[in-house]
């Protein structure tokens, strides 16, 4: 009896235990209480909201309700209560074609208390507070090193091209601390544009595009940019264009220090974050140049907060005007990328705010026309990129140019289809491809790592029927070359002058070289950016952490030159931007392009 009685008590405390876990869960739950104002959109049907936690989707909408048809729709739903990520939602209505709000943005709440009442207004965004957003755990975050470390290690071809193994595992070593402590998800990003940048590749960094909305909301689209563009001229940081509401900063003014700064110093620590090639750090000063180009990511906007957060949304410059020998403390408020630019637009109607316009044709005096190619990531534009050249080169023809321009300055790459088919179109003769080794790290990706990446061309995932051995480190990839390309019969047959900076990497490199080697056009302006080297691109994968969600670009192919040096294309008419020329609002590479051609002539 005694034995019963006492199993009894053991089955009535289980079932206490029971009852009060099922107490505590009821209690980890949220409610939240929709309501979000669409008076604007005038009797929108079907109208309700779409997120990332169940109970909602990104698949169906839930129908929220306006009983007294103010425009005002309420509704209620209660999630499971997760202070570790938050619930990503956006209003949507229509009938047989769904309208969302927000293009390009999520609205974002934390599921961190028992109960929520929203007060939204369609297609507003709402303030997302940072410091409400709990860190990324240092045991998630020591497991998204271990597979980020076993992909570069698997895949990479270019890591030890510029850094001994040795290295290597030292740089490992230490950002395997550094990812076992909790991090902010702008910590986490900055540490991993570290980690990528110390490999000196110019295509292996955690992508401004590719990461996924959360990220890009608290890391990248936050009002932290500073309320002006500028150039880097000889080291110095002049503005070009100021939206400041509360300073004057006319064009050429000098920033001497933020935040007591020296410009020298916060230059030279943003630059050290820029993908680049080996040492060409002339490349990485030359993406820290702002335009303030539309929807563009640009590598100042996303890295100098990270490393120098401003203070309630303001900034404290040093500042020397143009002519003025003294120099002027002043404040200045932060703005988002979107606001720069909008204000920028409304100053100059004509400011660059979309791909389409980085492409154009002109026509100048002595017999010359000006094609400038902006941008090789021709997905971007809008209108077909082959039917633009062939319209280009017709008419070039029909004019009977002597001369052209061919301008890609600022220009990173792209599609290696544009420059073979401008070199069609500008060849006298065969244009030879220079040929280098391209090697690989693997034969196929493993399933350990195969959940985390993803591609365009899915063949590479398994390279076993394309590849060889070469050597201990690297299998060759095989297959046919392109060793050269035929000209077009009505291809261009004047002066052709090709300008150049030192953003030209990837594609754009690959074009200066192929032109100065081929002596397809006179370079004019500042040495590229790339190796001569060689890359690591081709192809890329996507590495997606499995925790952070942060996302990192991985190439796939290496080319090698082990004969050549690391740095860039020099051009033939070397020729930078003078502050002076600025000043005046002039191209100095342009002038001394048309210069050349009027001494030509």
């Amino acid at each position: 009896m005694r034995y019963n009685i006492l199993f009894m008590n053991k089955i009535l405390v289980l079932l206490c235990l029971l009852a009060n876990t099922l107490t505590g869960l009821a209690q980890e739950n949220v409610t939240v209480k929709f309501r979000v104002n669409a008076s604007p959109l005038k009797n929108a049907k079907n109208f309700g909201v779409r997120g990332s936690l169940s109970p909602l989707s990104w698949d169906k909408t839930y129908l929220l309700q306006d009983a007294d048809k103010d425009g005002v729709f309420e509704g209620e739903l209660t999630f499971p209560k997760n202070a570790d990520a938050p619930l990503e939602y956006k209003y949507v209505y229509g009938d047989k074609n769904t309208v969302w709000e927000l293009e390009g943005q999520n609205r974002f709440l934390l599921l961190d208390s028992t109960q929520v009442q929203l007060d939204d207004r369609w297609n507003v965004q709402n303030a997302f507070d940072l410091n409400r957003l709990p860190n990324i755990s240092a045991e998630k975050l020591s497991e998204d090193f271990i597979v980020l470390k076993k992909a570069l290690l698997a895949i990479h071809p270019g890591l030890y091209r510029y850094k001994t193994r040795s290295e290597m595992d030292s740089i490992f070593d230490h950002f395997q601390k550094v990812f076992a402590q909790p991090l902010s998800h702008r910590e986490a990003f900055l540490q991993l544009t570290r980690l990528t940048s110390s490999i000196q590749c110019g295509h292996t960094f955690p992508s401004f595009y590719n990461q996924g909305v959360l990220v890009r909301e608290v890391v990248l689209n936050q009002k932290d940019k500073l309320p002006f563009t500028f150039r880097i001229l000889d080291g110095k940081m002049i503005v070009t264009a100021s939206v400041a509401e509360n300073a004057n900063l006319p064009t050429g003014t000098e920033i001497l220090t933020i935040d007591g700064v020296p410009a020298k110093t916060f230059l030279k620590e943003t630059a050290s974050l820029v993908k680049a090639d080996g040492p060409n750090d002339a490349k990485r000063y030359a993406d820290l140049n702002t335009f303030g180009v539309g929807d563009y990511f640009e590598a100042f906007d996303c890295y100098f907060p990270l490393l120098y957060p401003p203070v309630d949304q303001q900034y404290r410059l040093t500042v020397k005007t143009p002519g003025s020998q003294s120099t002027e403390a002043i404040t200045v408020n932060t703005v988002t990328r979107s606001e720069r630019t909008g204000a920028l637009m409304q100053k100059n109607p004509d400011h660059l705010n979309k791909a389409d316009q980085l492409w154009k044709l002109e026509f100048w005096e002595n017999n010359t026309a000006y094609l400038q190619l902006g941008t090789f990531d021709v997905f971007q534009l809008s209108f077909e990129w082959s039917q633009f050249l062939k319209n280009a080169f017709a008419e070039i023809r029909k004019r009977k140019t002597r001369h052209l321009v061919i301008d890609i300055r600022w220009n990173e790459g792209g599609q290696d289809e544009v420059l073979l088919f401008i070199g069609k179109n500008i060849g006298k003769q065969p244009v030879k491809i220079p040929q280098r080794q391209d090697r690989v790290r693997y034969r196929r990706i493993t399933p350990e790592l195969r959940p985390y990446l993803y591609t365009w061309d899915s063949t590479f995932f398994d390279l076993s029927r394309r590849t060889q051995p070469l050597n201990d480190d690297y299998f060759l990839l095989t297959g046919e070359n392109t060793t050269e390309i035929k000209p077009f019969d009505n291809a261009f047959g004047g002066e052709t002058y090709l300008l150049v900076n030192a953003s030209n990497s990837s594609a754009t490199f690959y074009f200066a070289e192929i032109a100065r080697e081929n002596k397809l056009a006179t370079l004019i302006g500042e040495t590229t950016g790339g190796s001569q080297k060689g890359l690591n691109a081709s192809t890329m994968f996507f590495l997606r952490l499995p925790h952070s969600q942060l996302e990192i670009d991985i190439p796939i192919v290496g080319s090698f030159s082990d004969d050549k040096p690391a740095g860039g294309i020099p051009p033939d008419v070397p020729v930078s931007q003078s502050l002076a020329d600025l000043l005046k609002g002039e191209d100095s590479v342009l002038k001394a392009a048309k210069a050349l051609i009027q001494q030509r002539n």
